[in-house]
């Protein structure tokens, strides 16, 4: 019960806290959040040019991860005594 009572009172005192904002202090944050979002716009075109690439560089290292499996597939089979998995083919 006493939590909801502080809980109240910070709340309350958050909201008289609060300086009242001048026309330059709004302009001046306005103009923040506006560069904000345009910066936030950039990244995100940034993201998606850059998604594609990522996408076949995981590709890229899920196929040579696949190869290398092969290959080592290979050569144990080539050592195991398999003659015909030595020749590379």
């Amino acid at each position: 019960m006493y939590w909801i009572a502080a809980l109240l009172l910070l709340a309350a005192a958050d909201g008289d806290a609060r300086p009242n904002e001048d026309a330059a202090h709004r302009a001046d944050r306005l103009r923040t959040e506006q560069l904000n979002r345009s910066a936030g716009s950039v990244v995100d075109r940034r993201n998606r040019r850059n998604a594609d690439g990522q996408a076949r560089y995981r590709q890229a290292q899920a196929d040579y991860a696949r190869r290398m499996q092969a290959w080592r597939r290979q050569v144990a089979a080539c050592e195991a005594g398999s003659y015909s998995a030595c020749d590379g083919r």
